[in-house]
C-alpha cells in the first residue's frame, strides 16, 4: 500500500511554498461547525444551485485543541426553478448572491430525493481537489451531472485538512526549493533523500514552535472531521466517493460509522488492510514490465518495438553520460526554470506518466527520439511533471503525517529493505528503497506513535461497494482489489483500459457509477466503453 502514495514520493510530489501563518483570510480560533459563506468563485448561468462553507473542527479531537477549517462546496440536485429560485436554505446560503443578500426565508429547491454524494478528495494523501479554480469546478460538477445531480442527489465537494483550501494547508517551502534545485542540478536519489529529509523536519520542528500539532494531520483525525460534517448538514446516509487514498477514509469512515453510509464508490483504492508487499522488487518493476507489453495495450500498435526495457534503461545510462538541457518559460516564481534531463530525472518522469495511460501510445516515439536526443514526444511528459512540482494546494507535511500515522508503524522496514537489495541494483534499487521506506526516517519528529489497530484493519461490510478500476494501474493494481473482493459481500467491480484514477477519463465509467447508484444491489452489465 506505500505504493499508493510513496511511489507519488519518488516523482517528486513536493510543493509550493506556504506557511501556515500567511493567510489573511483565515485565523485559527475557537469557532466550530458548518459556517456559511459567499462562494469565492462565479457561477455560470447553466450551473446547479451552489452554497459554499466552511467546516471548522479541533485540530486534536482528543483533546480538544484550537479549531481548524476545511472548505466545503455543495452542488444541489437539479431542479427545474428559475435561477434566482434555487436557494436551498438560509443556512445553505447559495453562491449566486452575496451573503448579505440572501433572504432570510430563501425558496427551496427541489429537494433531494436520494442520499447526497461526497467526494472525499483528490487522494495522496494530500492531494487537493482545486476547488479555488473556477474551470476546475466546472469540469467536477458537470462530470457528476449524469450520475449525481440528475438522480436527485447533492455533490459535496471538500479538501481534507491540512490540503488544498484547508486551514492550515501544511507544506514546506524549503523541500520545495530543494526540488526545483534537484530538477536543474540533479544530485543522486540517496543525497537527495538526506537532504530532503533534513529539510522536512526542520519545516515540521518550525510549525511545531508555531504551535501546530502537525500530529493530528492523519486518517483517522479525517474521520472525526467527516462525522462532524455529517452532523452538521444534518445528514443520515451518504454515499462515499474515494479516489485513490481517499478510498482509506471511506472504507475508515464505513467501519465506524456503517448505518450512515447508503454505497461507497471507490476508484483505484487503497486499503488499509494492505501494508506489507509480497514482492516490493516486482511491484516497483511492474511500470516496466507494462511499458514492455505497451503494443498489446495500444489497440493501435502493429509494429511493436524490440527491447523495450532494455532500450529505457540504456537511455538512463545514455542521459547520465550525455544529459539534455532545457529551459521550462514558467518556471518558479515566473522565473525561467532549467532542467536537465539525466537518466534519474527521466526516470523520475517516466514513473510518473504510468499514472495515465497515454504514455502507452507514446512509449515507441520516446524512445525513439531520446536515442536521438530528441524531446519532441517527452517535452510535454516533463511540462505536466515540472507543473505537478509546483503545485502549491499538494500538502507534503500533512502525508508525511498521515503515513508516519497510517503506514509506517506496520512495516517492517528492515524485511522490506532486504528484500528490495536483493531483488533490485543501481538507479532502481535506490528508487525502490525511497518509494517503499520515506518518510520513515521523519516520523520521529512527530512524538511517539502508537499503532492504532484501525489503520491496519481489515474491512469487511455489506455496505453495497462499486469498484472502479484501472487495468493499467500499477499504483493500486487490480490484484489489490481482487484480494480484498471477498470481504465486501455487495461489491461490483468494472475493470477499464485505463490507468491510475479511471472516473472522468470516459463517458462509460460515468454510467457505470449511474446505473450503481439506481440499483445498488443489482449488478448492471458494465457500459460500452469507447475511446474518443
Amino acid at each position: 500500500m506505500l505504493a499508493t502514495s510513496a511511489l507519488a514520493l519518488w516523482v517528486g510530489y513536493v510543493f509550493w511554498p506556504f506557511s501556515p501563518a500567511s493567510s489573511s483570510n483565515d485565523v485559527i480560533d475557537n469557532r466550530q461547525g458548518l459556517v456559511s459563506q459567499p462562494c469565492w468563485f462565479s457561477v455560470e448561468d447553466d450551473w446547479p444551485a451552489v452554497s459554499c462553507y466552511k467546516m471548522w473542527v479541533p485540530e486534536n479531537h482528543q483533546r480538544g485543541t484550537r479549531n481548524i477549517s476545511f472548505p466545503v462546496i455543495q452542488f444541489h440536485a437539479f431542479s427545474k426553478a428559475a435561477p434566482s429560485e434555487q436557494f436551498p436554505t438560509e443556512k445553505a446560503a447559495s453562491a449566486r448572491l452575496p451573503l448579505e443578500a440572501v433572504p432570510s426565508e430563501a425558496a427551496p429547491s427541489e429537494i433531494a430525493t436520494q442520499p447526497p454524494v461526497l467526494h472525499l478528495g483528490a487522494g495522496g494523501p494530500g492531494a487537493a481537489m482545486w476547488l479555488h479554480n473556477q474551470y476546475v469546478l466546472d469540469y467536477i460538477w458537470r462530470d457528476f451531472e449524469q450520475s449525481v445531480l440528475s438522480q436527485g442527489r447533492d455533490l459535496f465537494l471538500m479538501d481534507p485538512r491540512g490540503t488544498g483550501m484547508a486551514y492550515p494547508r501544511l507544506n514546506c517551502p524549503a523541500a520545495t526549493r530543494h526540488t526545483l534545485a534537484q530538477l536543474k542540478d540533479p544530485q543522486s536519489i540517496t543525497q537527495y533523500i538526506e537532504k530532503e529529509t533534513q529539510l522536512y523536519i526542520a519545516c515540521i520542528e518550525g510549525l511545531q514552535q508555531q504551535g501546530l500539532d502537525v500530529a493530528a494531520y492523519q486518517s483517522l483525525s479525517v474521520i472525526h472531521d467527516l462525522k462532524l460534517l455529517q452532523d452538521e448538514l444534518d445528514v443520515a446516509t451518504w454515499s462515499l466517493f474515494g479516489v485513490s487514498y481517499g478510498a482509506v477514509y471511506a472504507l475508515l469512515f464505513a467501519n465506524t460509522y456503517a448505518e450512515h453510509v447508503d454505497t461507497l464508490i471507490l476508484d483505484s483504492p487503497a486499503f488499509p488492510a494492505l501494508k506489507n508487499l509480497d514482492d516490493p522488487a516486482a511491484r516497483f518493476l511492474s511500470a516496466f514490465v507494462q511499458l514492455e507489453n505497451y503494443c498489446d495495450i495500444d489497440p493501435k500498435c502493429t509494429d511493436p518495438l524490440e527491447n523495450v526495457t532494455a532500450r529505457l534503461l540504456q537511455l538512463v545510462s545514455q542521459l547520465d553520460a550525455d544529459p539534455i538541457t532545457l529551459s521550462f518559460p514558467s518556471g518558479f516564481l515566473g522565473s525561467p526554470l532549467p532542467v536537465t534531463l539525466n537518466g534519474q530525472t527521466f526516470a523520475s518522469i517516466l514513473f510518473y506518466a504510468v499514472y495515465g495511460h497515454e504514455i502507452y501510445r507514446d512509449i515507441p516515439a520516446i524512445i525513439t527520439e531520446l536515442e536521438q536526443n530528441d524531446v519532441s514526444t517527452f517535452y510535454g511528459y516533463i511540462d505536466n511533471y515540472v507543473a505537478m512540482v509546483k503545485d502549491q494546494n499538494y500538502s507534503g507535511i500533512t502525508m508525511i503525517s498521515h503515513l508516519c500515522y497510517d503506514e509506517v508503524p506496520f512495516v517492517d522496514h528492515v524485511k522490506l529493505t532486504a528484500a528490495i537489495e536483493a531483488g533490485l541494483t543501481g538507479f532502481l534499487r535506490e528508487g525502490a528503497l525511497y518509494t517503499y521506506t520515506w518518510p520513515a526516517a521523519i516520523c520521529h519528529v512527530l512524538g511517539a506513535v502508537e499503532p492504532n489497530a484501525q489503520m491496519i484493519a481489515q474491512i469487511n461490510t455489506a455496505i453495497p461497494t462499486l469498484f472502479l478500476q484501472g487495468a493499467l494501474d500499477t499504483v493500486t493494481p487490480l490484484s489489490d482489489v481482487q484480494k480484498q473482493l471477498p470481504y465486501f459481500s455487495q461489491a461490483q467491480l468494472r475493470v477499464y483500459p485505463l490507468a491510475h484514477g479511471v472516473y472522468g477519463q470516459l463517458a462509460c465509467v460515468k454510467e457505470d457509477v449511474a446505473a450503481f447508484l439506481k440499483a445498488p444491489l443489482l449488478n448492471n452489465a458494465p457500459a460500452t466503453c469507447e475511446f474518443e
